[in-house]
């Protein structure tokens, strides 16, 4: 596994490159799913070229940011996408920004290979806990979460995006050897409810 990707015998997660745009574009167009539920509409045209520039918010710090997109190792048929910010908040803390699969491999245990693969490059590359955030509204996504080993730590209601406004249900994942309070403690932003 290298330094900024990660790969399987089935799959190679890798930096998404400029000329990859036109591609992930479609693939993300073919597959907008996680954009109805969370949205309210389609993927926009400019979605992919958007997504390769953004970068977490300013007032987060971080010392990493990798957008990885996942290709079938012999095919090369693109099966998913992620963004990772490395020690966001905290040193040893990775947040996954963003995680979504074709949608023709739901239900067939693929996220959670995927999950699986990234979970342990992250922990080679020093992560003490997983962090992301997931929108109530998408409870597949919160089932699929709390199944691989997340818990709650925080509710925020009025999450805008699109058309639509969410409840953000931020969770995090200690790694071995590490405590939920210590995530706390090291991330007190994380801590209790907010509106």
């Amino acid at each position: 596994m290298g330094a900024s990707g990660f790969e399987t015998d089935e799959f190679i997660a890798h930096q998404i490159a400029r000329e990859e745009i036109a591609e992930l574009q479609a693939f993300i167009e073919s597959n907008p799913v996680y954009w109805l539920i969370t949205q309210g509409h389609r993927p926009p045209a400019d979605d992919a070229a958007k997504s390769f520039d953004q970068l977490p918010p300013a007032d987060m710090g971080y010392s990493e940011h990798l957008s990885l997109l996942v290709r079938h190792r012999s095919t090369r048929q693109i099966l998913g996408q992620l963004d990772i910010a490395a020690d966001l908040l905290a040193i040893g803390v990775y947040h996954l920004g963003f995680f979504m699969t074709a949608t023709r491999t739901h239900g067939s245990g693929f996220a959670h290979r995927l999950h699986e693969a990234y979970e342990c490059w992250a922990l080679e590359r020093g992560a003490r806990w997983l962090r992301l955030g997931v929108v109530a509204a998408n409870h597949r996504a919160e089932a699929f979460w709390r199944r691989v080993g997340y818990v709650e730590v925080k509710r925020r209601d009025g999450y805008v995006l699109g058309d639509l406004s969410h409840v953000l249900i931020t969770m995090v994942k200690p790694m071995p050897g590490e405590t939920l309070d210590e995530y706390l403690a090291a991330v007190p932003r994380d801590s209790g409810v907010a509106s």
